[in-house]
Order: C-alpha cells, then structure tokens, then sequence
C-alpha cells in the first residue's frame, strides 16, 4: 500500500500541510497573545490613571476642605498593632481613607481579571485596602495573611518600587506572596505637587493564561479539523488523477506476460496521454526488434551449444590435471611439515647445547679465578710459614740465652750462698766473742744475733732462688725443645705448600684449558644454532608455499567444478531453448 504513487503524494502532501499550520498555529497564538497583553495593558494603564487621578483629587480636596492636614497626610510614624501576625500599623490619615476610598477601589474589582486595586504611600504603607482583603482577623494566621491585607508596610521589591517610582506609568512582573504570578500596575499620587505613594492595580496573568491557552486549543482543533478535511479531498484528488496511470501499469503488465498486441487507449490530452501514445510507439518497435532478436538468437544458441561441449571436455581434463596437482601438494605440504618439525627440534637442541658450552665456560672462568685465588692465598700462606719459622728461630735463640743467663744466675746464687755460709759462721763466731765479753759484749751480741738471723733470711732466699732458677731452665729446655719440633713442622709445612702451589698451577692450566674448549664449543652451536634456525625458517616458508599450492590446487579443482555445472546448465538452457 506504501508502495503506490497516490499514498506518497497524499503523505507529502499532508505533511507539508501540518508543517504550514504548525507554523501558521503558532504564529497566530503568539500574536493574538501579544495583542490580548497590549490590550490588557493599554487597559491598565487606563485603569491605573484613572484611579492615580482620583486619588490625588480626593486627597487634596480633604486638604482643601481641613479634613487633613499635610503633616497628618505625610505622617510616617507607624505605630505597630499589638498582637497582629503579619504586624500591623495605623496612621492619623487612615479612617479618613477607610471611608473616603475603600468604595472607589472596589469599583476596580468588578473586572474579573483585576485582583485588587489600592493606594499605598512611598513607603509601601497600604492603610486602606479592598473590602475582600479587610476582613475581620481571626487569629488563624494563615486566613488572615491573605483575608485581611491592610494596615501593613509592602516592603518588598516590587512594593518598593512602585511606591517609590516618579514614572508616569511603571509595569512590573511579580509572584506575589500568595504564590499567584501577577501584573503590578502603578502610577504615582502626588498631594500639592509633593509625592506621596502610588496607586497599585495587580492584573491576574493566571486568567490571561487561560485565555490564552483556550485560544490555542480552539485555534489546534479548527486546525485539526481543516488538516482531516484537507487530506481527504487531496486523497481523492490525487487518486482520481493517477487512475490513467493505474491503467497504464496495469496494460504494461499483460504485455510483460506476453500480450505483445496490447493497445493502451488514449483518455486524455496531458502528460499520461502523451505517456499512452509513446509506450504504444515503443511497444510496436519492440515487437519488430524482438522478432529480428529471436532468429539471431537460435543461431546464437547453436553456436552456444558447440562451445559448451568443448567447454565440458576441457574443464574435464583440467579437472584431472587439477586433482593429481592437488594430491601432490597434500604429500608434498606434509613432508616439508615432517621436515620442519625435525629441523626445529635440530634447532632447540643447539640452543640447549650452546647453553650448557655457556654453562661450562661460566663454570672453567669461575674454576681459574678461584684456583687464582688460591695460588695467591698459598704464596701468602708460604710467606707467613717463613715469618713463622723466623719468629720460631728467633724464639730459640732467645731462649739459648734465657739458659746461659740461668747458669749464670746459678754461678751468682752459689757465690751469695757461699757469702751466707761465711755470714753465718762469723755471726756465729761474733756471738762466742760477744759471750766472752760479759756486759761488754751484750750489743754486739745483738748485731751477731741479727747478721745471723739475716744470713738465715739470705740461704732461704737463695734456696727459693735456686729452686726457681732449677724451673726456669727446665722450662727454657722443653721450650728449646718443642722450638727445635716447631721448626721442623714449619719446613715440613712449608714442603707441604710448596707442593699444593704446584697443585694450583696444574689445576689453573687445566681449567683455562677448559674454558678455551667450552667457547670453542659455545662458537661452534651458536653457528650450528643460526644454521638450524635459517633452515627452520626456509623449511617454514617451503611449508607455507606448499599449503598454498594445495590451497590453490583446491581452489582449482573446484573452480573447474564450477566450471563444469555451469557448461551442464548451458547445455540444459539451450536444448530447452531449441
């Protein structure tokens, strides 16, 4: 159905159709809403005037008349109303206002649209407000707030500034504390050419919403309505219009099955008239041509049919040439894979060995070093062994004279022994005298006595001396002795390092021997290694040319394959053609 000429000039159509409305819609509820605000202010402004002018009439003439005074009117001092929530105030001039303007700015409410209308001085003060805002309080603070609105100072924003303002006219768009969205209308109030406040006019934008949104539906379903009325007549318009074409097609189709005498009739004189008349033009020169088209093509076929046999005969033999390449190339691709396989396993067995030559050559460079290190830790054992030895002989002297000095020592020790033998005899000798004496000899008794008593003191001594010096040589004889061993064991140690040098040195020959065959080895691998690579990395790609050879001889074969069904349908296609 989506598919027919009259659906998508119908649906184009409608489209463009909801576009130019839309916009036309939109356009004329802007402007009817741009109109409607004019209006409604021009109105306004009227209204505000209106009751401006009436206030500063009333307002003087209560000055004129003595009902006010000026100081009275412009009395500023606020005295706040005990227990009132907002807080109140009153002033000296508002009874005077209760009654002379409470009447006129009701008269203002009796526009629906007009939400209050009220005088406030230029402080924002409102003494007397509407009678629907100056109901009785109730002590309920949320009914009073919007219930009972006079006597307070409006000190907000918008308040301020219309109380305040010396323009002719002042339009303020506000939310009021209510929560409602309003227009404030005010124009000042001035008392013997002194300002004194405004005069405030709150229009409900709510109301002109819903005006305007009432406008806007009425305008959408007049729309709607003309869009329905619209697309049906198009749509039977159009159809009515393509029907010569529905024919046509319809004509076209039973020439198409074969109706090659098809004669399209001619209804009309405009553009699927002229349509008719070519495609019946072009029908009667493709009668002609097609029966010129059908001789040729008998002998086509014939020609056709010759080629096709030889077609078939050749794709046979290529087909067996192809299946023996192909089995070829199967046995051919597995040995170069068998091969390849062999080759890196050739390959990673000479890594494994060049790793273990490089393992072997680590550990000969290491054995030389550390077999360097010993030669250098015997020689210095040798050296030692040789300071041994000197220190051992120079003990043994020391100790040849530690004995001579002993002998000596003794000689000494003899003679004072000798001394104290003959002490002791003329200490003994002395004290016979000192006994013949008598009284006389008394004191020399007593020096005889003490010579005795210190020779006794002196062959103790030198007994001590002796016994000690008797150790002292023993000691200096085993000491000798062991002297004279440690030398010996020194010069057979000394034999001993000598030989374990001798050891080192053939050890380190050895080993660097090694470690010039672990790197001959390591180059001959590492050459292996490369090679094996290089011939795993060519049997790869031998490998790789082969699969696609096979691949290829595959790809032939059923290619030829092809070949072969499309000769067989030839074939079929002309014997059915003859």
């Amino acid at each position: 159905m989506s598919n027919k000429l009259s659906v998508k000039i119908v649906s184009v159509l409608i489209m463009v159709m909801i576009v130019i409305m839309t916009a036309f819609s939109v356009y004329f509820v802007r402007s009817r809403r741009q109109n409607m605000e004019e209006e409604l202010l021009s109105k306004g402004r009227i209204l505000a005037q209106t009751g401006g002018k009436s206030m500063e009439r009333i307002l003087a003439e209560a000055i004129a008349n003595r009902k006010l005074t000026m100081e009275q009117l412009f009395d500023e001092r606020y005295v706040p109303i005990p227990n009132t929530e907002p807080q109140k105030y009153h002033t000296k001039y508002d009874r005077f206002l209760d009654e002379a303007v409470q009447a006129l700015e009701d008269e203002f409410l009796k526009d629906d649209q007009i939400v209050f209308a009220a005088v406030v001085d230029r402080n924002g003060y409102l003494p007397t407000h509407n009678s629907k805002f100056s109901a009785p309080l109730t002590g309920d603070r949320e009914r009073d707030k919007n219930a009972n609105r006079t006597k307070r100072l409006f000190q907000d924003e918008v308040g301020l500034a219309a109380a305040r303002s010396l323009a002719p006219f002042l339009k303020q768009v506000y939310q009021r504390d209510t929560g409602e969205k309003m227009w404030d209308l005010s124009v000042p109030v001035n008392v013997q050419g002194k300002h004194w406040g405004a005069f405030r006019i709150g229009f409900s934008m709510q109301k002109t919403e819903q005006k305007g949104a009432e406008l806007r539906n009425e305008i959408v379903l007049s729309m709607l309505v003309m869009l329905i009325a619209c697309s049906v007549t198009i749509l039977l318009v159009v159809s009515r219009a393509v029907r010569p074409l529905a024919k046509l097609t319809a004509a076209a189709h039973r020439i198409t099955g074969g109706e090659l005498d098809e004669t399209i009739p001619v209804e009309s004189n405009d553009e699927i008239g002229t349509l008719a008349e070519a495609f019946n033009t072009m029908t009667t020169v493709i009668v002609r041509d097609l029966k010129e088209e059908i001789g040729r093509s008998g002998r086509l076929i014939a020609s056709v049919k010759e080629a096709v046999i030889q077609l078939s005969s050749a794709a046979n033999e290529m087909m067996a040439i192809s299946a023996q390449q192909a089995s070829g190339s199967t046995q051919q691709a597995s040995a170069v894979q068998e091969v390849t396989t062999t080759s890196e396993e050739i390959a990673i067995t000479a890594k494994m060995i060049t790793a273990n030559a490089r393992s072997v050559e680590t550990v000969a460079e290491d054995t030389t070093s550390n077999c360097n290190n010993g030669r250098g830790d015997v020689t210095n054992a040798i050296e030692g062994m040789g300071r041994v030895r000197s220190q051992v002989e120079s003990i043994a002297r020391s100790m040849l004279e530690l004995g001579d000095n002993s002998q000596k020592i003794g000689g000494i020790v003899e003679i004072i022994d000798e001394i104290s033998d003959q002490t002791n005899l003329l200490a003994l000798n002395a004290a016979i005298e000192a006994a013949g004496a008598g009284e006389a000899g008394k004191r020399f008794a007593i020096v005889a006595h003490e010579v005795k008593r210190l020779a006794d003191r002196t062959v103790e001594a030198t007994r001590q001396i002796k016994g000690l010096i008797s150790e002292i040589q023993s000691a200096t004889n085993n000491t000798i002795m062991v002297t004279e061993e440690g030398t010996k064991a020194v010069d057979y140690a000394s034999s001993l390092v000598d030989k374990v040098q001798l050891s080192f040195a053939s050890i380190v020959g050895t080993a660097q021997e090694t470690a010039r065959t672990a790197k001959e080895i390591s180059l001959s691998t590492q050459q292996q290694t490369s090679a094996c690579e290089q011939m795993a990395e060519t049997m790869s790609e031998v490998r790789d040319v082969a699969q696609q050879v096979a691949m290829s001889a595959t790809e032939t074969e059923r290619a030829i394959a092809e070949i072969l069904e499309l000769a067989e349908r030839l074939k079929e296609i002309t014997e059915e053609e003859a």
